[in-house]
């Protein structure tokens, strides 16, 4: 009589197999994983910069604010310019400050952060003025709100300068184009939204 041994099958085998399987595929994972990371395409900041997401908070709704008065501003210099045949291939650089919008009248339009209402004083009470072709300055007035900013509306983005130490005077009023270098020689940082991709536009 021939006896035969049968194993039971509970399925001991296919498990091992199965855990071998995984603990392989974990460990080719932790190999590769690097390498498969998408490379950072951040770009470095240059000494004049600061990240938006390195900004006091205080700072922000007064940025957020500029940011969308830009748009505002373009709008308005541009419409005055309708009667012009080639609107589009002026030079924005090459203008003078009084076909910019002035002052007076943003806060005539109740456009932030130009009108002086309770939003105003508790940010700083900014003193603004235009300074030079499609250039805003706001000096703090108070040191416990946002800091002083400059707003230049040249581009299709908005090129924003902070006064970081507290420490920048206002600039007189004037139809010369002020330049990246005078704003870093007179201690402005200019505001970097984006780090990746390209820097932030310069003159």
């Amino acid at each position: 009589m021939i006896t035969q041994k049968v194993h039971s099958d509970n399925g001991g085998r296919e498990g091992k197999w199965v855990a071998l399987s995984i603990i392989l595929i974990l460990l080719v994972s932790a190999v590769l994983l690097p390498y498969h990371k998408q490379q950072s395409t951040t770009a470095e900041l240059a000494q004049h910069q600061i990240a938006v997401a390195d900004i006091e908070q205080k700072s922000l709704g007064l940025i957020a604010d500029l940011r969308l008065a830009h748009e505002e501003v373009r709008n308005l210099y541009f419409d005055a310019l309708e009667q012009q045949v080639n609107v589009t291939d002026v030079d924005l650089t090459d203008s003078t400050v009084s076909q910019w919008v002035n002052i007076a009248e943003l806060r005539d339009m109740w456009l932030p952060p130009f009108i002086e209402d309770k939003s105003w004083e508790f940010q700083g009470k900014h003193q603004w003025t235009l300074i030079a072709p499609a250039t805003y300055q706001g000096i703090a007035q108070t040191h416990d709100g946002a800091k002083s900013l400059v707003l230049i509306a040249a581009h299709e983005e908005p090129e924003i300068w902070l006064d970081l130490n507290n420490n920048a005077a206002p600039m007189m009023a004037s139809d010369t184009v002020i330049s990246d270098q005078m704003l870093i020689d007179a201690s402005w940082i200019q505001i970097a939204f984006e780090q990746s991709g390209s820097a932030p536009h310069g003159h």
